[in-house]
């Protein structure tokens, strides 16, 4: 992430909203002001999230607008509002809210990068109550080498695994991974996906969005359970359909 991506000016800490739409203004307004998008992205922001939740678990929320919305981008830019007493999201509540807007196939990078970093329940809980904007727009920059995870060790006997690659048009992105991680919640199993030398339970948004894998990019299924080939056949349909999930 760069500072051009998310400028320290882009941090704000100790917001208040009264509920989800408020929170989104808010990180809506930022995008504006930083000169990232046109007053015409933040009602296509509210629009996306009575489509799907953009709610990613651990306290953190990532509105962003829906495809009809890229004329409205300029520029691709983040916004980051805390709410230490936190915001409703649906059954959740919302810490960090961080608006995302992007040009093109940039979201899929920044999801990924993101996803990796807020993926950390702790870290995620100390950043909802720092008074501190700069610990939390550090955090976010940061450039970490992280280095590819190797090759895992052979599937045993009993899971079941598939390779694909992804035709979904959207990818890994926020709608077809929420509705991977729907599917894989209904089967006695657990679904690994590895994309990218990363690895990712099928049941968590974080880690889905962590892989980066965009459309196109190469996915291994590896499920384990009384269900596993049922669950694997679940997943692949998402990721492998040519409809807008």
């Amino acid at each position: 992430m760069t500072v051009e991506v998310l400028p320290e000016s882009a941090v704000k800490v100790g917001a208040t909203a009264s509920d989800r739409d408020a929170a989104i203004d808010l990180v809506g307004a930022m995008l504006v002001e930083s000169g990232s998008v046109t007053r015409d992205y933040v009602a296509e922001m509210r629009a996306r999230e009575r489509i799907v939740s953009t709610y990613l678990g651990n306290g953190i929320a990532l509105p962003h607008g829906t495809n009809e919305a890229r004329t409205a981008v300029r520029r691709t830019g983040l916004a980051v509002a805390q709410f230490p007493s936190g915001v409703p999201w649906g059954d959740e509540r919302a810490y960090l809210v961080i608006g995302l807007a992007a040009l093109a196939e940039e979201h899929i990078a920044i999801l990924a990068r993101l996803a990796t970093i807020l993926g950390d329940e702790e870290l995620c809980k100390r950043l909802a109550v720092t008074g501190d904007a700069n610990e939390i727009w550090r955090t976010l920059t940061r450039n970490d080498d992280q280095s590819a995870a190797e090759d895992g060790p052979p599937a045993h006997p009993d899971e079941f695994v598939r390779d694909l690659v992804i035709t979904n048009p959207h990818g890994l992105h926020a709608r077809p991974a929420a509705a991977v991680v729907a599917r894989a919640r209904e089967f006695d199993a657990r679904v690994t996906l590895e994309a990218n030398g990363r690895r990712a339970d099928a049941r968590s948004i974080t880690g889905l969005l962590g892989l980066g894998a965009g459309v196109g990019g190469r996915v291994r299924l590896v499920g384990q359970g009384s269900q596993a080939a049922q669950a694997v056949d679940a997943v692949s349909a998402i990721l492998t359909s040519t409809s807008e999930v």
